[in-house]
This record gives C-alpha cells, structure tokens and sequence, in this order.
C-alpha cells in the first residue's frame, strides 16, 4: 500500500445533489468542477455534509466513482467510507481503491458508543484490508464518540492511517494531539468556525463544508499564515465567520446547498427528515443570502421596476438564483415580512412599500397623529424614501419606548439604507415610493445591540422578499406541508 499522500490546502466535503434515482451525476460533476476551478485542492465525496447516513451502501459507491472520475487528474479524492458497521466501511474502502480514491476518510463508529479498544480495532481491520491510507474522522458531537489525545496516540501505530480530521472545535484537545505528533502523520481541520487557530497552531490543511461554497478563502488564509501575514488571515476569517457560523451550527449540508443554488450551482435540498423552515430556519436562509452577497458570490444584473406606464431598470440587482424576478410586474403595494432572532429581542417586521400616491398614501396621511392616546406611527426623519414606522405593541414604559422609538427605528433607518447600498432599492425609485414598516418589539426586551441587530435583519429581508413577491401563496403552502408542528411555516 502507497503511504505517499500528503494532504494540502483546503477541500470541500462535498454535498450531494440528489435525484428521485439516487445520486444527480449531473449536478455532482457541476459541482466539482465548481469547486475545483474556486481553488479546491482535494474533494472529499461522501462525508457529513454529503448526507452519508442518508445514502444507501450503493449511492456511496455510486458518488465515489463519480468524484474519482470527475477528479482524475486534476486534484486528489479523499473518499468518505465510514460506516456503523466495520465490514461496510472495509467493502467501502477497497471499492474507493478500485475507483482510484487517494485515501479515505473513516468516521469513528458511531450510535453504539463503541469503547477505545472498539473503537482501535475497528480502524484496525478497514486499515489492514485496505490498499490506500485511511485517515480517522473525530465529530463527537454526532457520533457521540470522541477521540481523545490518548486514543489517537495508540492510532497512530496502525498501519496504513495516516492522519486524522478533526472536527470536534476542541482545541485544547487539537493542540495536544498536534504537540504529540511525529512528522509523518498528518492532522487537518475540519470545524468552520475554528479554521484560523486550528492551521495557525500547525494543522496540514483543511476538509470543511464551507468550502462547497469558497474555497479560495481558505487557501488565502494558508498562504497569508504561511507568510506569516497573520492580520491578514484574520481578517480572511471574519469575513467569513457569520456565513460558518449559520453552516456549522443551523444547517449543515441543507445551509450549503441552499447557498450553492442561490449562487447558480444547483445542487438541490436535502433529504428526509431533514426540512428546510426547521432547525434551519427560513430566516437562516435570508441571512446566508445576505452575506454571500456581502462577500460578491450572488450574481448581479438588472431588475425591471414597473409603475404603470413608466419602468426604471436597477442594473445591478443581487439576483439569487430562484429567489430574484427578472421584472416586478407591479409596484403599487407590495408586501414582506420577516421574523428574526428569538426570546425577548426576537424581532417581527411587517413591511409594506410601493408608490407614493397608491395604497401607502393612507399610510402617510395617518403618520404622525395620536390615536386614543397610544403612541402613534410617525415618519423617519431624514431618510429617503419617505418611511413611515409603527409599533405594534402598545408602549406602557419608558424602557419600552426607548426600545421602539430609537433602538428599532433605528435599525429600520440602517436597514432601509443598507438596502439602497445594496442594489436592492435603485436610487431613481426613491422619490417616487415610500415605505411603512410595522415593528414588534418585546415589552420585556432588554439587550440593546440584540434588538437593534435583528429588527435590522429583519426589514432587510422583508424588503427583498416584498420585491421579489415572497411569499407566494405556493411558497406558504409549501412551508406548511413540511411544517413539523402548527404555524412553523410562518411567523
């Protein structure tokens, strides 16, 4: 058996796009090709982002085959073959060989909660029945089964593994495994959000789910720690921690393909049970929008606004692939609304826009004037277009007060701005529209920079889902057919 590999740089563990027959080839090798050409040095086809214990024993080899031939001569496979069952891993392995797979990736034994010495001799036998290195795979979190510092010192005697990813986000534990190393074995990074410290403090590379989506960030980060440029590799890390953050916390391969297809990759949804609206939310999905467009990955081109006779064409419009129209028919009174956050800061904004002597006239007419002694909706001073804010919840306190008037005002004012920075309200429609915007804030609400960070999360996303006419009628149906419980398909 070749011990040769070396691992190096940075490689997506690649989702995989599906079909009513099993594993899209077409979408599989768009994928790839994608990634490559982003600056992927490796794949890995089958890991946790790539749904595994989602695939039939045959939908692996199938994925594998296809990477490994998609791949050929261009970068190396590292193949997920992992498996509850060590004979499934072992068949896995050998068939990764025969498809010429440079290595495999092999999840620690998972579900059962195998001991050490399980654990040991089940890496044992893949490795002695295999004829390309294995590398060991810790993700405690959901295999239930972590790989201490100790364990992997009795690992590295085995023949044939070679290294380990690590994707625990354990660095105390990291840093001891990578302080007891010898030369030879070879350790990568496989949590997100922990990149930075994990390859600054010596790991060879990295197998991440976000590189699916930029690889190239993370080949920058490399290069920069390689030159010992470390301002400029954190400044390579923040720009991407929001966008990890949602991945490695909310969804997962479902965050990074949902990320994909808006970029014009397409690669489908996940598959049962996992849902869309669930554990990742739809304001997830927003929001990962939101910042791939603040890293340049959304396409741009024009929208055409219509009012009656007249168009104005804003030429640069963030056009998420699925979500963007090319024309808003119609643009007398649109609607969004967006829930953002949660608990005593979550933010609920019902938003409507559309020209100025339309239906939001009534809206404009009323700002200003007290209603039965409760306060009442007013105009944002100084922000253009013309926006008219209203609290939903009637204000008892003076806490709750400054809460509304300055704190979600305010947010609503960055929102409104931002979204003109953004494309995403072209600077000729300005004086002919305006904007009301319905604000919920919790009577209770206590932490400042939450409230004013979700309730500006939220009008930007009902601005964009007001243009682009979300929801439709198909989409709230949608939503509540895959609803695991009532109401979780709207706010």
């Amino acid at each position: 058996m070749s011990e040769t590999f070396r691992f190096k740089g940075a490689y997506p563990a690649l989702v995989t796009p599906f079909n009513d027959d099993g594993v899209d080839e077409a979408q599989f090798r768009g994928l790839i090709d994608y990634v490559i050409k982003a600056g992927a040095t490796g794949i890995v086809p089958c890991g946790t982002t790539g749904e595994f214990t989602s695939m039939r024993f045959d939908e692996k080899v199938e994925a594998i085959r296809i990477a490994c031939d998609a791949a050929k001569n261009r970068v190396p496979v590292l193949a997920g073959t992992g498996a509850a069952y060590t004979t499934d891993a072992v068949k896995l392995t050998r068939r990764a060989a025969e498809f010429g797979a440079d290595a495999a990736l092999v999840v620690s034994p998972y579900f059962l909660k195998p001991s050490n010495k399980e654990v040991f001799e089940h890496y044992e036998r893949i490795a002695r029945g295999s004829d390309i290195p294995i590398f060991a795979y810790n993700i405690p979190q959901v295999t239930g089964v972590p790989l201490h510092w100790t364990l992997v010192d009795g690992l590295r005697e085995i023949d044939g593994l070679i290294g380990m990813k690590d994707s625990s986000g354990n660095l105390v534990n990291l840093t001891t495994i990578l302080v007891r190393r010898p030369a030879d074995f070879q350790v990568v990074i496989g949590h997100d959000e922990v990149a930075l410290p994990a390859l600054a403090m010596g790991c060879d590379g990295a197998i991440l789910a976000s590189a699916n989506i930029f690889p190239d960030r993370y080949i920058k980060m490399q290069a920069s720690l390689a030159s010992g440029d470390l301002k400029d590799a954190l400044l390579i890390q923040r720009s991407i921690q929001k966008t990890v953050r949602i991945i490695v916390n909310k969804g997962g391969g479902m965050a990074v393909k949902a990320a994909l297809n808006m970029m014009g990759v397409p690669v489908g949804t996940a598959r049962p049970p996992l849902l869309e609206g669930d554990s990742f939310t739809y304001e997830d999905i927003d929001e990962i929008r939101t910042c791939l467009e603040d890293l340049q990955l959304i396409p741009r081109g024009p929208v055409t606004y219509r009012m009656g006779q007249r168009s104005v064409v804003a030429e640069g419009y963030p056009k998420a692939v699925g979500l963007a129209p090319d024309i808003v028919e119609d643009l007398t009174l649109l609607h969004g609304e967006s829930l953002c956050g949660g608990g005593q800061e979550v933010a609920h904004v019902d938003l409507v826009m559309g020209i100025r002597d339309g239906p939001i006239s009534a809206a404009l007419d009323q700002a200003g004037k007290m209603r039965d002694g409760y306060h009442s909706a007013n105009i944002i001073k100084e922000l253009e277009p013309t926006t008219v804010f209203a609290p939903t919840v009637t204000i008892t306190q003076e806490h709750h007060k400054k809460m509304v008037y300055e704190v979600a005002q305010k947010a609503v004012t960055d929102a409104i701005r931002r979204s003109i920075t953004d494309g995403v309200i072209p600077e000729e429609l300005i004086p002919d529209i305006a904007i009301a915007a319905n604000v919920f804030v919790h009577p209770y609400a206590v932490n400042v920079r939450r409230v004013h960070i979700n309730n500006f999360r939220a009008v930007r996303h009902a601005i964009r889902r007001a243009i682009e006419g979300r929801q439709s009628s198909e989409e709230i149906q949608a939503r509540k057919d895959s609803a695991r419980h009532p109401f979780a398909y709207n706010p």
